[in-house]
């Protein structure tokens, strides 16, 4: 059965939602607050966390900025605040999905779980160790050592992001065919959200990720690997 940690300040709300998630038959550990939400996610590590934007302490975009530094647990914003912009911001920050609390009930149920299956599908790397030039990317653990660099821990997501372009070194890979093999779907925001994921990449692998060498940008039409 698959662990959903709710964060919401809203009591009412908080219980209404792992109610309906619970008759989906999920299990639902909860928190109110933001820091509370953090020691619970690193602590129990659930399969997704659903994140109300507005929390009495942190706002739910600075708790996914903390789950994001370290970790690739799929997150859902299920908010009042329901702007294009907040939708944008939750999705550039590395939210897998953002859903107005109007929504109904059966779409938002719908939607978590396709999140859940897509990622779930993300988080099976390849199996083969991969050599590209001077670069080597190990899926089982996770590492990657690029030129003389130390070896680098790569979350699930990026190890698939990676092995999909070294696989296709030289050859550019568009962002459809991107958000389609590692994310599973396209949205509006399919672009901000490659673009986000390959950012966070070349922050780790590359020696200056405001002028990379390897992971580089096709402009209007998606990206290439260059040993």
């Amino acid at each position: 059965m698959p662990h959903i940690h709710l964060v919401d300040s809203d009591s009412t709300s908080l219980s209404i939602t792992a109610a309906l998630l619970e008759r989906a038959h999920y299990h639902i550990s909860s928190s109110s607050g933001g820091r509370d939400a953090l020691r619970a996610v690193f602590g129990s590590m659930p399969d997704m966390v659903i994140l109300e934007a507005e929390l009495n302490d942190y706002d739910g975009f600075e708790v996914l900025r903390r789950i994001r530094r370290s970790l690739d647990t799929p997150v859902v914003f299920y908010s009042q605040r329901a702007r294009a912009e907040d939708r944008i911001m939750g999705l550039r920050l590395g939210a897998d999905d953002y859903v107005a609390k109007y929504t109904p009930a059966s779409e938002f149920v719908a939607r978590v779980g396709a999140v859940l299956r897509r990622c779930q599908q993300a988080r099976r790397p390849p199996l083969e160790r991969l050599s590209c030039g001077s670069w080597v990317l190990d899926p089982a653990g996770q590492i990657c050592v690029a030129s003389d660099r130390p070896a680098v821990e790569l979350t699930p997501r990026e190890v698939h992001l990676l092995s999909f372009l070294m696989k296709r070194s030289g050859q550019v890979c568009t962002t459809s065919q991107i958000i389609q093999h590692i994310w599973g779907y396209t949205t509006r925001q399919s672009r901000s959200i490659v673009a986000t994921s390959v950012w966070r990449l070349r922050a780790k692998l590359e020696r200056d990720a405001d002028q990379p060498r390897h992971i580089l940008t096709v402009r209007n039409i998606g990206y290439t690997f260059v040993p």
